[in-house]
């Protein structure tokens, strides 16, 4: 219970990254049909989040440091061997420091586009055809598909939801819920699918000019 109260708000997307992500992520939806996202006002969508690289980060410069300390009690120091752990944990330490920024992300359905900001400056911003929930299909070794759930855009960071799993029909209904709820864009696993769920179309490009000149010519 207290990791749960925990991971909330800004953290809330780590516990995606642990198993079982889908059953999770079906718990959030019941409690808030937006998750990850809060309503921030009517068709106003918000996220605030720290990338999970923080605590991978964390976890890797204490498991270095660690068996640094019992390697040098058995083996002694050897310099080799020792500048390698020096090594993973500052490259453990970059990981967290690099990634402390808050991130912040706003679908926003009145003005027809997102903003995605990093440490309170723009990053991007753009229409709302060109973010979307998506399945991800990954095949292992022995070809068996596994997916996950994200929510992508142009220069946007990848949202993971759901890590790998063979469950496809339930993130499936999972990540059509959330596409809907947030009136997002939804993609297959395939690039080429009857499953995708078109809502926002990029704008018509006007040709009159060029075939005009095609005509003449």
């Amino acid at each position: 219970m207290i990791v749960k109260s925990i991971l909330r708000g800004p953290l809330a997307l780590w516990c995606c990254s642990f198993m079982n992500s889908e059953q999770y992520l079906d718990q959030q939806l019941q409690e808030n049909k937006y998750f990850p996202f809060q309503l921030q006002q009517p068709k106003v969508f918000v996220i605030e989040y720290y990338k999970d690289m923080i605590w991978k980060g964390v976890l890797c410069f204490i498991i270095s440091l660690v068996a640094s300390v019992f390697y040098f009690k058995i083996i002694g120091i050897q310099q080799d061997i020792f500048l390698f752990f020096i090594l993973s944990m500052l490259t453990s330490l970059w990981f967290v420091i690099s990634n402390m920024s808050k991130r912040r992300l706003i679908i926003n359905h009145v003005r027809q586009f997102y903003q995605f900001y990093i440490k309170g400056i723009l990053w991007q911003e753009g229409p709302l055809h060109q973010i979307y929930v998506r399945l991800v299909g990954q095949r292992d070794a022995y070809g068996k598909l596994f997916y996950s759930l994200i929510i992508n855009g142009y220069r946007l960071e990848v949202l993971t939801l759901v890590h790998l799993t063979s469950n496809y029909e339930l993130i499936d209904t999972l990540g059509r819920r959330i596409a809907r709820h947030l009136n997002l864009n939804y993609f297959d696993y395939e690039d080429i699918s009857v499953r995708h769920v078109i809502r926002h179309l990029p704008p018509e490009e006007e040709y009159d000019d060029e075939d005009e000149d095609t005509m003449s010519v």
